[in-house]
């Protein structure tokens, strides 16, 4: 394991995350044929496969989504622990250190981090996976600037610019009837499997889940757990059951996986930008104050 490189194991956990090489080189800022050639590398290394690519496709392996899951924890506990004594001691500057959850990964948040680099040249954003739970205590600790999260685990204490409002789908097996629908009620799915993360690293969004079932009467039965996005999604796929999770991942979804939107008004949650204003830097001032800009001329946009 010492002969691991650690950037191709952190190219490897970015493609994990993503399943889809161009975000993994936007949030990397690396071209797509290195971060490839890098995985290719890996792969050679440990002597299996990590991803089954086709054109138009990226699925981990069983071992890819077992290694992106370990990987993916020792690599934050290593570069946090570099980054945070970097900073103690020499006070660095021009760089930001942005935690995300699960769910903000699949949406706005690579185009976010891709116009702040444009606008502000010689800054770097780093980028660390974090449960929306672990952002919080992160924040408290002064580990990172800000965090990517969901709303629903920002506490008082905390500040928090609203970034989106990400509609709620079920993710069903292909096979499943309800896949052939335009829409569903979230009535329907009262009764049915579900699959879901585990309350390990999940429990803000299971929150939401149980809440948003609830409002149509009913509490969901979870049969199976994941901890990470990949290996919920492949439990679906094998139709171990079904979920509901943001629309955002809907273009990233693997063949035999079918999203289906929600037709209940109040099928929603919110992800934010959270920060204590304790431990802020400037420059991470610079990137709320960029983010405020581009929420509002978002909205500005939406409104007829």
């Amino acid at each position: 394991m010492s002969s691991l490189n650690l950037s191709r194991l952190r190219y490897f956990v970015t493609v994990a995350d993503t399943l889809n090489f161009r975000q993994a080189s936007e949030i990397l800022n690396v071209a797509q044929p290195a971060i490839s050639r890098s995985i290719q590398m890996l792969e050679t290394d440990l002597g299996f496969k990590l991803l089954d690519r086709t054109t138009r496709r990226v699925n981990l392996t069983a071992a890819g989504a077992a290694l992106a899951d370990d990987a993916r924890e020792a690599l934050q506990l290593l570069e946090r622990s570099v980054r945070h004594s970097r900073r103690l001691a020499s006070g660095q500057a021009g760089e930001v250190i942005l935690a995300y959850s699960a769910q903000a990964a699949q949406g706005p948040m690579a185009d976010l981090v891709v116009e702040f680099r444009h606008s502000h040249p010689g800054t770097a954003v780093s980028l660390y996976q974090m449960s929306s739970d672990e952002q919080s205590k992160a924040l408290k600790a002064g580990q990172i600037d800000l965090g990517l999260m969901l709303s629903a685990a920002c506490d008082a204490s905390m500040n928090q610019l609203l970034v989106c409002h990400e509609p709620f789908v079920a993710l069903v097996p292909e096979s499943h009837p309800l896949a052939r629908r335009d829409a569903i009620a979230l009535g329907e799915l009262q009764g049915l499997d579900f699959v879901a993360g585990t309350p390990k690293r999940w429990s803000t969004f299971l929150s939401l889940l149980n809440e948003v079932c609830q409002g149509a009467g009913f509490l969901p039965t979870v049969v199976e757990e994941a901890s990470d996005v990949p290996v919920l999604i492949r439990l679906i796929a094998q139709g171990r059951g079904v979920t509901l999770y943001g629309a955002s991942i809907t273009t990233m979804l693997p063949p035999g996986v079918v999203a289906v939107p929600i037709s209940d008004r109040h099928a929603f949650f919110d992800i934010g930008v959270v920060w204590d204003n304790k431990h802020i830097s400037p420059l991470a001032g610079e990137f709320v104050a960029f983010l405020n800009t581009m929420v509002g001329e978002q909205r500005a946009a939406d409104c007829p």
